[in-house]
């Protein structure tokens, strides 16, 4: 079996599995999320996951990465890491603005509303654009999966990178606890964000190889260290 054929066959496996992983959700246990909606019903513990997690899905870790990922790159002369400074503000800006264009075609209620008496307006895109109606997927799952997947790529190897899946994990909690999202919006969200993030990632890494080839075939530009290591006669 070739590694195309290999990469089609285990990516359509995955792919049945996830959608069968949110059949099972829709019908099992999105409707219990549902019954958390009632404010008097939520514990201590749940608002403090729920508080605690907010910033899992924000800009914070995001800015944090970047910032350690310069300083690296400077300190130990380590173009990969102000490479993938660059490319984190993207991962950011595409997995965000996704999942709300995302939300706005779906439409799907959040799971407080089942116990309030929301009348949805009449116009269909003034319900897809209120916040009551943006529930698949969650922005601030999908964003945390953006960034654990680039840090997940970043590392390339060992079995602790596999950790990482607990940072977007730690904000569906903290989202599904307070009734803001379903199960299945948040399986969908890490889903997206890890798949969004690799094809940056992969797009990031042809351009670079394209850029690399580009400057091996021209040769570097006049007045470069390389040009001016070796005179034309040979002499240092």
């Amino acid at each position: 079996m070739t590694d195309r054929i290999r990469v089609i066959v285990v990516g359509s496996l995955g792919t049945l599995l996830l959608v069968g992983l949110l059949i099972v959700l829709y019908l099992w246990a999105d409707p219990i999320t549902g019954s958390w909606g009632n404010v008097s019903e939520r514990s201590e513990v749940a608002v403090w996951v729920a508080a605690t997690a907010v910033p899992f899905g924000g800009p914070l870790p995001y800015i944090v990465a970047i910032g350690l990922l310069l300083w690296a790159a400077r300190k130990y002369r380590w173009p990969r890491g102000r490479q993938v400074a660059i490319l984190l503000p993207i991962v950011f800006a595409v997995t965000g603005l996704g999942s709300f264009a995302v939300k706005i075609v779906v439409g799907r209620p959040r799971p407080f509303t089942l116990h309030q008496q929301i009348a949805p307006p009449a116009n269909a895109w003034k319900r897809h654009l209120d916040r009551r109606f943006q529930s698949f997927p969650s922005s601030d799952v999908m964003v945390a999966a953006g960034l654990a997947t680039v840090l997940f790529l970043l590392v390339g190897h060992g079995r602790g990178r596999y950790a990482l899946v607990l940072f977007p994990a730690y904000s569906a909690a903290g989202r599904i606890l307070i009734a803001r999202h379903y199960p299945s919006d948040c399986l969908a969200a890490m889903a997206l964000g890890a798949a969004t993030t690799w094809l940056l990632w992969r797009l990031q890494e042809r351009w670079l190889a394209a850029r690399a080839a580009r400057t091996d075939a021209t040769g570097p530009p006049p007045g470069s260290p390389r040009t001016e290591a070796r005179s034309p006669d040979g002499d240092a």
